[in-house]
């Protein structure tokens, strides 16, 4: 597999996810090599210089680029659909951020361009790739806490502040919090459990106070529980203000038969507690090779991911059609 599988990159014309994990996971990456860059903002000659790789202001004419091999698109998210299904229609494979998509006609859209396409699509699930989720998977498989049946993850903390009150993500057609981020957590649970949910059950609400630039669309609060075969899914979606000394960030519990791992607000530890055990154990995580940042890292395994399913024609995980049946998931629970 000495091939290597030349990128286009979409979106890379300022400070933003593109140029600052997508690029950098790239050019770490073994089985890539980019080729060429993207974006209506001039900094994407600036950017494309500093990596000796081509520069586009339009779109279409890097997807007539017969060099490019693969696009990752990596725009606002109101553009995902379009910009995928063009690269699609193009023949090109596409490394695709979340959301996919915004509602289900541009999801059937999707589903018809993969279909007809030569080339591949996946969404860049890099959080299944990080220490944390790799090293829950490891303990897991090792049978740590005997037969998994149960996954909570919960979020909690200040949404984003959005200063243009006019902005498409203060906009009910974005989906808000719910479809930017969610999928990734529902991945995860995914990743973890190898089962895929067939119904969803939510309960959402709007906590009003606060400034408008924080409080966001729509709901603030979600509470989503997912059943699997064996497993139930339990996501728990806050981003209400909250006061300063209260802690933020990611929870996740797994709970199996034989006992329970914990990762608590505020920290990366996992900490084990065995049935029938008095004290708790504090689990290792696994440790990446090298000095590169964690993030980037996860970012660098998700795109050596499918710049290898390419190269070999072997679909690995997440299968896109598995994703995309997730994701209208969570557009039936934004429903």
């Amino acid at each position: 597999m000495a091939k290597r599988v030349n990128v286009g990159i979409l979106g890379a014309g300022g400070s933003n996810i593109a140029t600052n994990h997508q690029l950098p996971g790239s050019v770490a990456a073994e089985h890539i090599e980019v080729a060429a860059l993207c974006d209506v903002n001039d900094g994407v000659y600036e950017y494309a210089k500093k990596h000796n790789a081509k520069a586009y202001a339009d779109y279409a004419k890097m997807l007539d680029d017969a060099e490019i091999d693969m696009v990752q698109v990596a725009t606002p998210d109101q553009f995902h659909c379009e910009h995928a299904t063009m690269a699609l229609e193009s023949g090109k494979h596409v490394l695709l951020q979340k959301p996919p998509c915004l509602n289900m006609d541009e999801l059937a859209k999707l589903r018809d361009a993969v279909g007809k396409s030569a080339g591949r699509l996946k969404v860049i699930l890099n959080q299944r790739y990080t220490p944390l989720s790799r090293s829950i998977k490891h303990y897991l498989a090792q049978g740590t806490i005997g037969e998994l049946r149960e996954i909570i993850i919960k979020y909690r903390g200040r949404r984003f502040p959005i200063d243009n009150l006019d902005s498409f993500y203060m906009k009910k057609e974005s989906g808000g919090v719910w479809l930017h981020n969610s999928l990734h957590w529902l991945d995860e649970a995914f990743f973890y459990s190898e089962s895929l949910p067939k119904e969803i059950n939510v309960y959402s609400t709007k906590n009003e106070n606060g400034i408008p630039q924080c409080l966001g669309e729509g709901p603030n609060y979600w509470s989503a529980v997912f059943p699997m075969d064996k497993v139930t899914f339990l996501f728990e979606y806050n981003t209400m203000l909250l006061k300063d000394d209260m802690p933020s960030g990611m929870q996740r519990v797994l709970i199996g038969t034989e006992g329970e791992i914990r990762q608590n607000y505020g920290s990366n530890d996992l900490v084990l507690y065995r049935k029938g055990a008095d004290e708790t154990e504090i689990l290792p995580l696994l440790e990446d090779e090298g000095d590169i940042d964690p993030v980037i890292k996860s970012f660098q395994l998700a795109i050596d991911d499918f710049a290898k399913e390419i190269l070999d024609g072997t679909e690995r995980n997440p299968k896109i059609n598995d994703t995309l049946n997730l994701f209208e998931l969570l557009l039936k629970g934004l429903k």
